[in-house]
């Protein structure tokens, strides 16, 4: 295994390694500027030196299994899903296994899956788009096929079926029809109400990648709880209507952190325009049912939060994310923010603690470790009654992992993409460390204990 301590300056909660690439020396397996790996990595290495996207379910009998994308860059054309197993609660790891990946020949892109594990057969679902890809002297072969689709396995990931489309239309945006992105992060939350519901999120690039705009939808299986028939599964998208679960831009469009980023990619660009956009939610529950609360990434300088009364049907206009409900808001720039709730009530929220100004920061998108690098973690309690915030109340931060981001920066520098899970009363976090090795801590419940704030009198 390669030997990767000299990447970090910190990491206080090491547990273990859940994957890392062959050794290439101390050295980063990227170069500065667009995503690419090194030209002079061997084939056979470069070709899963991206490790990224990772998702854990966990059997009955213990075994975990955890989903991920590898490849030798984002967008090229060896990319798979991929997944390995722990039977030591993560301890050790095996050799990662190909699940899905780029057909080539069909011109798609598969790359990024989210797993859901069912309860009660212990069928194993993976859903992720497929996105039309025609490459480099290629003529168009196919129709294009883009959508969600899904597979799965009975037998704990070493058959799979053939990718099956998911039957839900979603939006496209109005004023650019035809040009909308897809994609996946979280597994399906199996709700205490029996609903299971996970988010997509939907862009449209604009004059530049950096402010282009995003929205989310809700997707619900209605029935995969107990329909074992692929062909009748159940789906239905929310919230209905032209418009998905956006930030408010009214509360957005002054933000400092939207200003430092129009102003370095198009200063001529409308705020009002892009102060919308919401990205990567994740949904959490609360002490009512039928409240749910979803966080995801936004141009705020901040996460940004927002709330649904009826199961997710409908979701209020998100708002930056606050240590309180009248504190400042969380620093936060343009990468995945979970949150998650704990058996007992409490959540854990993942952060970088910077709203893109921190650390020579020159706005929320920059790289080379400048806002994706350290990751934070904070404790919130749920105030009884409180409305404002989503109702929370989030303790002092502290610092989860920090790697050392003088070594061959570049874009994918840094830490990002955390998941955060619970197994027999411990607390887990898997992370990638500069989109190159996969890595899991153990919280100890006593630092989580110190961590959680006190409910005001």
């Amino acid at each position: 295994m390669n030997d990767l301590a000299w990447m970090f300056r910190s990491r206080p909660f090491a547990y273990s390694t859940v994957y890392a690439h062959p050794d290439i020396g101390r050295r980063a397996a990227y170069v500065p500027g667009p995503c690419s790996v090194r030209p002079d990595i061997p084939p056979e290495i470069a070709c899963v030196c991206k490790n990224e996207s990772n998702c854990t379910v966990r059997f009955a009998d213990g075994m975990w299994l955890t989903t991920w994308s590898q490849g030798s860059a984002e967008g090229a054309p060896d990319e798979y899903i991929v997944f390995a197993t722990s039977r030591d609660q993560g301890q050790t790891w095996s050799a990662p296994q190909r699940i899905v990946g780029w057909r080539t020949e069909f011109q798609e892109r598969i790359a990024y899956g989210i797993p859901f594990l069912v309860p009660e057969s212990e069928r194993l679902y993976l859903f992720f788009f497929i996105d039309h890809r025609i490459l480099t002297g290629q003529k168009p072969v196919v129709p294009e096929r883009n959508g969600l689709h899904f597979i799965y396995s009975d037998d704990r990931g070493e058959t799979w079926t053939q990718p099956r489309q998911v039957p839900v239309s979603l939006p496209e945006f109005s004023f650019t029809p035809g040009h909308a992105h897809f994609w996946v992060n979280h597994s399906p939350a199996l709700l205490p109400t029996g609903d299971v519901a996970f988010t997509v999120s939907l862009s449209t690039y604009g004059k530049r990648w950096q402010i282009g705009v995003a929205e989310v939808r809700t997707i619900h299986c209605q029935n995969i709880l107990t329909e074992a028939d692929p062909a009748k599964l159940r789906f239905q998208v929310f919230p209905e209507g032209e418009a998905g679960i956006r930030v408010d831009p009214a509360k957005g469009i002054d933000s400092p952190a939207l200003a430092r980023l129009i102003q370095v990619f198009d200063p001529t660009q409308s705020a009002a325009d892009i102060a919308w956009n919401f990205q990567e939610m994740t949904i959490v529950p609360t002490a009512d049912p039928d409240r749910w609360l979803g966080v995801g990434r936004c141009y705020l300088g901040s996460p940004a939060i927002t709330v649904s009364h009826d199961r997710g049907r409908t979701w209020s206009p998100a708002e930056a994310l606050r240590f309180a409900p009248d504190g400042p808001p969380i620093p936060h720039p343009m990468t995945m923010c979970p949150i998650a709730r704990l058996a007992d009530g409490r959540y854990i929220l993942f952060f970088t603690n910077n709203d893109g100004s921190a650390r020579n920061a020159a706005h929320v998108w920059d790289g080379d470790g400048h806002t994706r690098n350290p990751q934070w973690f904070a404790i919130a309690r749920e105030i009884p009654g409180e409305s404002r915030n989503g109702g929370l109340l989030f303790g002092a931060p502290r610092l989860l992992v920090d790697v050392d981001d003088t070594i061959d920066p570049n874009l994918k520098t840094g830490l990002s993409m955390p998941q955060f899970f619970q197994d027999s009363g411990r607390h887990f976090v898997c992370y990638n460390a500069n989109k190159e090795h996969l890595f899991l801590d153990e919280l100890p419940a006593s630092i989580l204990d110190e961590m959680t704030p006190p409910l005001p009198m």
